[in-house]
């Protein structure tokens, strides 16, 4: 999706989404679950898929006509670590070529200036690193990569330098737990000054069975989180998603789900699922997408306990006209965000905020 006509083709297309209630929009594909890291939220490199079981390019590309077809609007490529995949730019530029919103979600470790390139070139429409501190330690810690802080500061001035332009997004992805929960206001503010964009979401223990990692984000951290949404025009959640993190850790009423309706995932062996972390309910190469709505499927939804993931919030808050428009309001902010961005960074001086001069932030909670 590159030019004028894709975006707003593909504007109309949500919007339909919206008013009529039929068309899936968004797929997950997790197209590895080998992974480069060893990361405390997710188990997916204790059993990683092996290349022999990984769907070949060539049934990827089958299978993205075949999800297109039915609606999919929207592909966020994921994993484990999407870029030890040497085919992913040639995955994208399918993707986008068919008229998809293509999306990527990476630790980083695997980025180089060039590769970046090849994925602007490729048609991606935003990137996302996963960055859970501005402690160096704290963030190595957590993800398992030793100066793993180090490359995903590298990673983001190679995507403000290279990636980020007119309507393409690229930034950090934060995962919000018990020990990183006060972190995101400092986030915010090395990210800005970064020229980059932020999206968090909170962690469940769905992949992992950790509930001690679990945040609790109560009323005054939402507020919070909502105080800095006006201050900082970076962050990219949209503030109906914000707002739901206080209700998903109080165990309050949240929005139905909409797994398998409005968004369903494909893990690396092709199989089908309303959503990452329910199981599978068929298989891409074999049957028919409908499936994902199927009795089955949607019975296995209804026993889920439920999440607050951003692909499923987010895409909540997209089913109404006041969300949908919300969104639009991002993306517009977002445009104009990328020229103030790229004209910060043409007057500053070379090596100007460059990472090597970032020494890293708190982790404890702010005083009362």
């Amino acid at each position: 999706m590159e030019t004028f006509i894709d975006v707003t083709r593909f504007l109309l297309s949500a919007l339909a989404s919206t008013l009529i209630g039929k068309r899936v929009l968004n797929c997950t594909w997790e197209l590895t679950h080998r992974c480069t890291g060893k990361c405390e939220i997710c188990n997916y490199w204790k059993n990683p898929s092996t290349l022999d079981q990984e769907l070949r390019l060539g049934d990827i590309q089958k299978g993205l006509e075949k999800i297109y077809a039915y609606g999919c609007r929207w592909v966020n490529f994921t994993g484990g670590e999407p870029t030890l995949r040497p085919d992913l730019e040639e995955i994208v530029h399918y993707a986008s070529q068919l008229g998809m919103w293509t999306t990527m979600v990476t630790n980083g470790s695997l980025l180089t200036r060039e590769r970046i390139r090849e994925f602007k070139k490729a048609g991606l429409s935003s990137m996302f690193i996963s960055l859970d501190s501005t402690n160096p330690q704290a963030h190595d810690r957590q993800r398992g990569i030793n100066g793993s802080f180090a490359q995903v500061l590298r990673g983001l001035c190679w995507l403000r330098e290279e990636f980020i332009s007119s309507y393409r997004a690229g930034g950090i992805m934060c995962v919000l737990t018990r020990e990183n929960m006060w972190t995101y206001r400092d986030l915010l503010k090395l990210t800005d000054d970064l020229g980059v964009y932020a999206v968090f979401q909170p962690y469940h223990a769905n992949k992992t069975g950790k509930t001690e990692l679990a945040a609790e984000l109560d009323e005054r951290q939402v507020e919070g989180m909502l105080t800095a949404h006006r201050e900082f025009k970076n962050l990219l959640c949209t503030k109906t998603y914000i707002k739901g993190f206080k209700a998903f850790f109080e165990e309050g009423p949240l929005p139905p789900c909409h797994a398998g309706i409005k968004y369903f995932s494909i893990d690396p062996l092709g199989f089908l699922h309303p959503c990452v972390d329910i199981p599978s309910v068929g298989h891409l190469m074999k049957d028919d997408m409908s499936v994902i709505r199927s009795e089955e499927a949607l019975r296995k939804v209804r026993l889920c306990p439920g999440c607050w993931y951003s692909f499923r919030g987010e895409a909540d808050a997209a089913l109404s006209l006041k969300g949908y428009f919300e969104k639009l309001k991002i993306g517009l902010t977002t445009l104009k965000k990328n020229r103030s961005f790229q004209k910060r960074w043409r007057s500053r001086p070379a090596g100007a905020g460059r990472p090597g001069g970032y020494r890293g932030g708190k982790e404890e909670p702010p005083s009362e």
